[in-house]
């Protein structure tokens, strides 16, 4: 990541004001800030809930695995008749 100097800050803020104006740049500046600070507060929960997350205990009883379906029984067979004599 680049390093950002003293001398790159001064240009930047040179340059927005004479794009902005003496006018409106406190208040872009304001706004910039604002949502800079909710960014951080959001980033700093989500690592928050991440690390409690992976520090809680485990579940002391696991879920049981579903059982297996059961096949279907046949019903009861009906009665064959088997044709093998002679005609």
């Amino acid at each position: 990541m680049p390093q950002i100097g003293p001398l790159e800050i001064i240009v930047v803020a040179m340059l927005a004001l004479i794009v902005f104006g003496p006018e409106k740049l406190p208040g872009m500046l304001r706004t910039v800030g604002k949502t800079l600070g909710e960014l951080r507060r959001m980033a700093s929960e989500v690592k928050s809930d991440f690390s409690s997350g992976l520090n809680d205990p485990p579940d002391p009883d696991p879920p049981k695995p579903a059982a297996p379906p059961t096949p279907a029984t046949p019903e009861t067979p009906t009665e064959t008749v088997v044709d093998g004599g002679p005609e």
